[in-house]
């Protein structure tokens, strides 16, 4: 029988991914876009003091569904999330591929929501969802120069919107007609509140022509190939009829200003009667000076008819008789290639109803009133279509196609350049043309035409800079890393601060730099490679001292990141780096600064360790690697830490320095470990503990046998894994170590555990509580609980379980340790799910999830898949669950561990048992029995046993169910665990029918 309870009024949103399913994204795209939905979700209604773990929550495939509690108010969801919502997208947009950023739809109403035994519905549900899917929403977003787009119902409109703080005028009505809904909804664009235009209105009568010529433009290209959303956003500006609209287009050279202006140009004409015409400014035109604005107004002038003889002289004349010939005209002015503001600010008309479009390649931000339109790189997709067009190779394979296009930078003139040299040999195929490019010393001299090149482009603005901008420029493309600061700039530079700063934003303003997140700038890859052409004349020797000066000021800045960070984030498993590691200052002070640095450096320290190896720089090398103890740790990747300190290895013993080597193996075998290389892992490890008792340090010996102990454990070696934990903490004991004591003690509490003494585990782990607490060290503090909690939770003490997780997961957040937050989330979820709350475990397993799969974690990931898969069943949705137990599977059995996949076996049961397939359901407790066996994991064991009991009872062969659930019974009884109960209880009293419960 179907359970429907009483209908409870709530706030219903809905957010939906735009072209989530594009043709250029892939899958590991895809996944990256759901990461970031999610992540800004959660940081917006954060900040908007909605309650995210509170809302019910269901995931859509390319957007979320969302409940929120009855007590939240609704105004914040209009008033204070879209705006959070926007900078959290922007944000994460400005640090990831064009494949994988994010523009958002979402909806908001508000009604009568019904809960029944498949999740809620509701015909208010309905609504959300068509208003989301509306045509209204889509071109709305699609017409927007934002990342969102908000639609409220009318309910939500005249009952929150009216009456908040945003105002309803910066909302418009459409009408929705989807399906067998006919409704009214209301438009918002947070990020790009441009005013509503009537519709209806006739244009004003076009004046009278005057003499000369009226229409200049340069004819568009049939080739023009994508910027959609760019060129919306010229027709909207189009449309402004009460002023003089302006339109600054900037972008790096050979980006497609131009092509851009002209085609949109084109497409407006018909709006602009009296006249569209274009004029170049000559900024950047070889052997020719940029227009001044005088003479610009005056080849304006004579242009519509003017007589040369009567022309005034100053330019404030010229400029007054150009505003008078304006007056009452609706006229279209394109400005081409214009040097600056002051060059183009007599020539802009002040009527109403005029447009001018401007191109730059500085930023002309200070223009009055202009709104300013970036052009970037083209997306893969429309530069593999620009090449086809240009090229005329409809057969043409996508994949050297999109090698072609990568290699020009994803740049329209350099994708047009490689075209026309595809065009002009029909004998060469594109695999030939991909061979050239890609082996050419000079990149940069292969994408040419006649006398047209992307270097000379570059070239041009290059002349521009001044002699300071010019070197600055040259130690930029030095640098082995994505993006850089100021600070990185300054050092390799060997300038001020101040200086490097004001440098930095005049390339970003000359479009040779972009800035992808604040105050961090990239360089183009063709752009890079010009930096690099035009400073090779400094020399070898100028070259090594630039990066000597950048490879010290990260040795430097990461040791004093690593003191900052390191009393509550370093693991346990590593040794701390020797002291001092450099001289000289930080500008990091405090923990935040130092994480926040970390975060946007740490792909760039790996960048220069593995440059200064490939260069020979052995001492830079092992400095590195030190100073990145704490930041790989926390931070991950692990197979990027993993090749750190392989590459630290080989350096430490090229230069003879074997205390380092010794470091470097413990580090390599934790992260050989930690990416599922167990028996890597241990071999290493042993190879670093025999190293650092040759140097008599206790210490690296402690740490070695800790991370072997643990390694074993993995590969359900419990005896050796024991062993190994016991030695480590005799000789922590001997030296008088209670920070390793209490280290050696949790990791052998965890070896009690699986050996089914979960009283030898919770002691060991509360006498590790202990010592952690009397040290004042949280993360150990974190992570006994975490194991504490999980003994609670194996007997049955569900509250204990859920305060120790629970605050565990608070405490590694706090300290930003993802990873661990991320371990403690995952079987916070398996207690939710076993005191009945499995929704709530699903959402806090897929947060997990998310994390493992980022570090590279297998072993987390296979954890967190197969406890989903448990909460997925528990919730009804049974093809969800197999599939999660599945991967589960998969992973546990790449990396060889069998307790793993014992308990994934135990699961698969489960699901099978509760879908009606017995049979099925006893093949696999049958394997997990005899693996438990094997490897001696007597809760597994005992689980196995008891679904083996549900199995023969649904069979209806009551003698072997009873047998198998005694010897369940007797195992769970001698272990501890919390099943014993229940299981006694049924052998008792003869009820050989499995309750439901039992299968959580």
């Amino acid at each position: 029988m179907v359970r429907i309870e009483s209908a409870v009024h709530r706030t219903i949103l809905v957010v939906d991914v735009e072209k989530f399913g594009a043709p250029d994204r892939t899958d590991r795209h895809q996944v990256a876009v759901r990461a970031g939905v999610y992540r800004a979700l959660r940081r917006a209604f954060a900040k908007a003091d909605i309650p995210w773990r509170r809302c019910h929550r269901e995931d859509r495939g390319d957007g979320v569904f969302v409940l929120a509690p009855p007590d939240v108010p609704k105004a914040r969801f209009v008033e204070q999330l879209p705006g959070e919502l926007v900078r959290a997208l922007r944000e994460h947009n400005s640090t990831h591929a064009p494949e994988e950023r994010i523009r958002l739809r979402m909806s908001l109403h508000a009604g009568e929501i019904r809960y029944d035994d498949h999740g809620v519905t509701g015909t208010a549900i309905n609504l959300a969802f068509r208003l989301l899917d509306s045509s209204p929403s889509k071109s709305a977003l699609a017409a927007s120069s934002g990342v969102l787009a908000v639609i409220v119902s009318s309910w939500f409109f005249e009952e929150v919107v009216r009456h908040g703080a945003i105002g309803p005028d910066t909302f418009h009505p459409v009408r929705v007609e989807l399906k067998e809904t006919v409704a009214v909804g209301w438009i918002g664009l947070p990020d790009d509140p441009r005013p509503i235009v009537e519709t209806g209105t006739a244009p004003p009568e076009p004046a009278a022509p005057r003499p000369g010529v009226r229409r200049t433009l340069p004819r568009d290209t049939n080739a023009f190939t994508g910027r959609t959303d760019e060129v919306a956003r010229l027709l909207a500006a189009a449309e402004a009829r009460d002023q003089s609209a302006v339109v600054a287009i900037d972008g790096m050279a050979g980006v497609g200003k131009t092509a851009l202006a002209v085609h949109a140009a084109h497409r407006m004409a018909d709006r602009f009667p009296d006249g569209q015409l274009f004029l170049r400014l000559h900024a950047h035109s070889d052997g020719r000076n940029p227009l001044d604005p005088s003479e610009a107004l005056a080849s304006l002038l004579s242009g519509v008819g003017f007589d040369a003889k009567h022309m005034p002289t100053s330019l404030d004349d010229r400029a007054a008789l150009w505003r008078d010939h304006l007056s009452g005209r609706r006229v279209l002015l394109v400005l081409d290639d214009a040097a600056g503001p002051q060059q183009v600010e007599h020539l802009l008309p002040p009527t109403a109803g005029c447009l001018t479009l401007i191109t730059s390649r500085r930023r002309l931000t200070s223009l009055d009133n202009a709104m300013t339109l970036t052009l970037g790189t083209l997306p893969p997709h429309d530069g593999a279509a620009l090449f086809v067009r240009l090229s005329g190779r409809e057969a043409a394979g996508a994949g050297p196609v999109g090698e072609l296009v990568r290699l020009g930078g994803h740049l329209p003139l350099a994708i047009s350049l490689l075209a026309g040299r595809l065009r002009h040999h029909p004998s060469w195929t594109v695999e030939d043309l991909v061979d050239d490019v890609r082996t050419a010393r000079d990149r940069l001299g292969e994408i040419r035409a006649e006398n047209v090149a992307v270097a000379t482009a570059l070239d041009l603005s290059y002349r521009n800079l001044s002699a300071d901008g010019q070197l600055l420029f040259h130690r930029l493309g030095l640098h082995p890393g994505v993006d850089l600061d100021a600070h990185s700039a300054a050092a390799l530079a060997d300038i001020p601060l101040s200086d490097a700063r004001a440098l930095l934003r005049g390339l970003y303003d000359d479009h040779l730099l972009d800035e992808p997140s604040r105050d961090r700038y990239r360089m183009h890859d063709l752009v890079r490679e010009y930096s690099r052409a035009v400073g090779g004349g400094d020399g070898a020797a100028e070259h090594r001292q630039v990066l000597d000066r950048l490879f010290s000021y990260y040795r430097r800045t990461a040791a004093a990141a690593d003191d900052l960070i390191s009393d509550d984030a370093v693991s346990y498993l590593l040794i701390p780096p020797h002291r001092p590691l450099g001289t000289g200052e930080s500008h990091l002070t405090t923990a935040t600064e130092a994480w926040a640095w970390i975060r946007a450096e740490r792909s760039n320290l790996i960048a220069c360790l593995l440059d200064a190896a490939n260069r020979a720089e052995h001492r830079h090398v092992v400095d590195l690697a030190e100073a990145m103890t704490t930041i790989l740790d926390t931070n991950g990747p692990w197979d990027k830490a993993a090749l750190v300190q392989e590459v630290a290895v080989a350096a430490a013993r090229h230069i003879g320095d074997t205390a380092r080597e010794a470091t470097s193996l413990v580090h390599l075998g934790h992260y050989r470990a930690r990416t599922g290389n167990y028996r890597g892992a241990i071999d290493t490890l042993t190879q670093g503990l025999h190293a650092h008792r040759e140097l008599g340090r206790p210490q690296g010996q402690i740490l070695a046998l800790i991370g072997v102990g643990a390694a074993r454990r993995q590969l359900d070696d419990y005896t050796g894994a024991a062993e190994a934990h016991t030695q480590a903490l005799e000789l922590a004991r001997a030296e008088g170590s209670r920070e390793h004591e209490a280290n050696a003690l949790n990791e052998l509490g965890i070896v009690r555990q699986a050996q089914g003494d979960l009283a030898a585990a919770a002691t060991a782990h509360t006498r590790a509580l202990d010592i952690y607490e009397t040290l004042g060290h949280r993360r150990g503090q974190a992570d006994a609980r975490v194991e504490l909690g999980l003994v609670r939770r194996a007997t049955g003490n569900h509250a204990a379980a859920l305060e120790l997780l629970s605050r565990a997961a608070a405490d590694f957040h706090e300290l930003s340790d993802s990873f661990n937050e991320a371990f403690a989330l995952n079987h916070l979820g398996t207690v939710l799910r076993l005191t009945g709350d499995p929704g709530e475990a699903i959402g806090t397993h897929l947060t997990a999830l998310r994390v493992s799969a980022a570090w590279g974690d297998r072993l987390g990931h296979a954890v967190g898949l197969n406890e989903l898969g448990a909460a997925y069943r528990v919730a009804g949705d049974h093809p969800a669950a197999a599939e999660a137990h599945r991967q589960a599977l998969d992973i546990y059995q790449t990396i060889g561990h069998r307790t793993g996949v014992a308990e994934t076996l135990n699961q698969q049961g489960n699901l099978l048992l509760a879908t009606g397939t017995p049979h099925e359901a006893w093949d696999r407790y049958n394997l997990a029995l005899r693996i438990a066996r094997e490897i001696h994991v007597p809760l597994e064991e005992a689980r196995a046993l008891d679904g083996l009991g549900n199995c023969a009872t649904a069979l209806s062969q009551p003698d072997t169910a009873l047998s198998c659930f005694r010897q369940a019974l007797e195992i769970f009884e001698r272990i501890g665990a919390a099943e014993a109960a229940e299981t006694a209880e049924r052998v008792k009293s003869g009820r050989l029918r499995a309750p439901a419960t039992r299968l959580q």
